[in-house]
């Protein structure tokens, strides 16, 4: 933004405290909004966080513990907590029309960042009447979207239903733990193929649904069963999956559950990987549902070193595949998956370059200064349109 521009406009603004809504913060293992608020807090001194999280006060204290600088500022809501907010900004479909009765009684200007899950889904019943009810609120000031899938769909919707459409911007991708980008992050070891004797797959994700059918881990374990005749391999599953989820027994010690890890343990983890598998698919935990692509999961272990193999049913590549920095792969099929497995085993040298193409990519797609500060440029430019000054 133009220096002049920006010194002119703090001149005439109102500067007035303003808030972010949440239902799950400051729960530290939601790594991408612990990086964006705390950004938000660092750049913005009248901003307050306010939450609804039902574990508050055990989630703040191992947050203050991480985060004391930060910690004073992130409360539990109250409706007298908005007294004097000008301002509020929110992330997911279900949070808005969580924080809805309060945005609309008190004619609050806001910003809502739709991520895929967290209540959106395409072409559901459920999801559309939120949308018609956060969409038809005046003081919707814009939408962030994150997929372009997210941001056709809402430009059709909004005519189709009679709405005004605020204006949208589009930040492809999601904000990653700026950890993720800071001069002590662990470099990659060897790949498979490069002077290590393993070859190391991992699965990471939330199970959301039994077994996991929505992130593709069905396909997962059934591509590892048919490789067991390669003894260099290793599978390794992060998130809530356990062993009992589906039979692992014939794996033996070559599939390793790590359980959920938070920023600082996913960084330690991937840098002895060579591969991440995400064969997710849309429209299974319900119907109209759908993740990001890549896949949080994904960007973090690319970002790490870690070469992707993941599922594109909704085409939303925003280069990885043209660059053949990662390999694409089609949902329900464990057998493609292995093949494709095979394949990098008869031709190592091929997994280091995908792994580091894509590392690359990845640094620029999600380099927080992109991530974040289109973000900033967004709220600032909404909050000025109301004549509020943020900083």
């Amino acid at each position: 933004m133009n220096p002049l521009r920006t010194w002119w406009r703090r001149l005439w603004l109102k500067r007035q405290p303003w808030a972010i809504l949440d239902d799950f913060f400051p729960n530290l293992l939601t790594g991408f909004r612990v990086a964006e608020y705390n950004a938000y807090l660092q750049a913005y001194p009248t901003l307050r966080i306010l939450s609804t999280l039902g574990d508050f006060a055990q989630r703040h204290a191992e947050y203050a513990e991480r985060y004391p600088e930060h910690a004073h500022r992130v409360q539990f809501f109250t409706e007298e907590a908005l007294d004097g907010c000008g301002f509020a900004y929110l992330n997911f479909l279900n949070n808005a029309v969580l924080f809805l009765p309060h945005l609309e009684r008190r004619r609050l200007p806001f910003v809502l960042t739709m991520y895929p899950g967290g209540g959106l889904g395409l072409n559901e019943a459920e999801s559309d009447d939120k949308l018609k009810r956060v969409m038809s609120l005046p003081g919707l000031q814009g939408i962030i979207t994150t997929q372009r899938v997210t941001a056709d769909y809402l430009r059709d919707f909004a005519p189709r239903h009679g709405l005004r459409l605020p204006p949208l911007h589009t930040v492809t991708g999601v904000v990653v733990n700026p950890l993720y980008f800071a001069p002590d992050m662990p470099a990659h070891g060897a790949y498979f193929g490069e002077g290590k004797p393993t070859f190391d797959i991992c699965f990471v994700a939330e199970k959301y649904m039994p077994r996991g059918e929505n992130k593709g881990y069905p396909e997962f374990i059934a591509m590892a069963h048919a490789l067991a005749d390669l003894p260099q391999l290793r599978f390794h599953v992060v998130g809530s999956f356990t062993p009992d989820d589906i039979d692992v027994q014939a794996l033996g010690e070559r599939i390793r559950f790590h359980g959920r890890l938070e920023t600082s343990q996913m960084r330690s983890f991937f840098a002895d990987k060579d591969l991440v598998v995400s064969p997710n698919k849309p429209w299974t935990l319900h119907p109209g549902n759908f993740d990001g692509f890549p896949t949080g999961s994904c960007v973090e272990a690319s970002l790490c070193g870690v070469a992707m193999m993941a599922t594109d049913v909704l085409k939303q590549d925003p280069g990885y595949a043209e660059a053949q920095a990662m390999l694409i792969v089609e949902p329900d099929d464990a057998a493609g998956l292995a093949q494709q497995v095979r394949a990098l085993v008869a031709e190592p040298g091929r997994l280091g370059r995908i792994a580091r193409d894509g590392q690359a990519l990845s640094r620029r797609l999600y380099a927080p200064e992109r991530q974040i500060g289109e973000r900033m440029r967004v709220l600032d430019d909404a909050a000025a349109q109301v004549g509020l000054g943020l900083r």
